[in-house]
């Protein structure tokens, strides 16, 4: 195996998690640490000028002292053959330790992070759990704390299995929430940028809005909304709503009728001047229907109350009568025509 080919693979990130492995255990060896040594050594040697090594000319220096002594003995000196190896400093010898101890270190480093990084996305991806409702279904869901949620069309939540000591969730759409109190983990509700903090309470949230905001109404307790990466906060007490965006600079509330905020839950559709527009994405929302309009709309506004889970032709009906307009219904598709 080429091992100088295999570190270079190294470095340069294209070995496999079993390849690295491999070396790793090589580099622990004898084998291994020999080959650094001798990868150090030879990268000496080649830098290194061979004028640098000269050897002593001991002749030459005893002729010039003993040039007008005669009779004086000449002395014999034995040349010790001077090996390369022996004249490399002794930081170098350690600097070839450091370095195969640096690599050793690298990947054993390097294995881990990956080891780590695989754990965590398969931990994150055990622990999240997600309910999703499409067009035309509405459920209600018992989390592990004790709390209730009521979910509706077109929305959903995400949160952890570890419900009881993390009890924070992840809302799109719109959701009604009937609190267990437990005054040490908080209850969280994140929509678009905006946190809901709550111990024990009743609320209900909307982002729906097609201007990137969300709508908290507060029935009981007290809950605290604050934005994403900003400082303050804002307190509901019941009775009262906010709408928000992250984008927002101030927060401010006002006092509503909450019981119209969550007619939803009991099967109740109310349309109080709403936009064309609006009505229609209610509508599919609603009914699980794809509605199309034809006809040049006038500036008109949709008013009224269906109860009981009115059905959709009903409702059609009834819309169509009092806005002016005509209407075809088949399976799950809707033709609206202005005259």
């Amino acid at each position: 195996m080429d091992r100088r080919k295999q570190i270079e693979d190294f470095f340069n990130g294209e070995l496999t998690q079993e390849q690295a492995r491999d070396l790793l255990a090589w580099l622990n060896t004898s084998e291994g640490e020999e080959f650094m040594s001798a990868e150090i050594l030879q990268l000496w040697s080649e830098k290194s000028p061979t004028s640098q090594y000269k050897e002593w000319d001991s002749q030459s220096l005893w002729d010039k002292i003993n040039k007008n002594k005669e009779g004086y003995p000449t002395p014999q000196l034995l040349k010790e053959k001077v090996s390369r190896r022996s004249l490399l400093p002794v930081w170098l010898r350690i600097a070839a330790s450091l370095l195969i101890f640096g690599i050793c270190s690298m990947l054993v480093f390097t294995l881990l992070d990956f080891e780590k990084s695989n754990t965590k996305n398969e931990v994150l991806a055990k622990k999240t759990i997600e309910r999703y409702n499409p067009a035309g279904q509405k459920t209600k869901i018992h989390l592990p704390d004790g709390s209730t949620v009521y979910l509706n069309s077109e929305s959903r939540i995400t949160y952890s299995e570890d419900f009881l000591t993390d009890r924070y969730i992840t809302l799109e759409g719109e959701a009604f929430f009937n609190v267990a109190k437990d005054e040490k983990n908080p209850f969280r509700v994140s929509s678009r940028g905006v946190i809901t903090t709550a111990l024990g309470t009743s609320f209900n949230i909307s982002s729906f809005s097609t201007k990137e905001r969300i709508v908290v109404t507060l029935l009981t307790g007290s809950v605290k909304l604050n934005l994403e990466d900003k400082d303050g906060y804002l307190i509901l007490n019941p009775g009262e709503e906010s709408v928000l965006s992250k984008d927002m600079s101030m927060m401010d509330k006002q006092i509503v009728d909450v019981n119209q905020r969550i007619l939803w839950m009991d099967g109740v559709l109310r349309f109080e001047e709403t936009s064309i527009d609006e009505m229609v994405t209610i509508l599919e929302r609603w009914y699980g229907v794809q509605i199309s309009v034809r006809g040049k709309q006038k500036k008109l506004l949709a008013s009224g109350t269906f109860e009981n889970n009115e059905t959709l032709k009903n409702v059609l009906q009834v819309l169509s009568a009092s806005i002016g307009f005509d209407y075809k219904l088949k399976d799950k598709e809707v033709l609206i025509e202005f005259k």
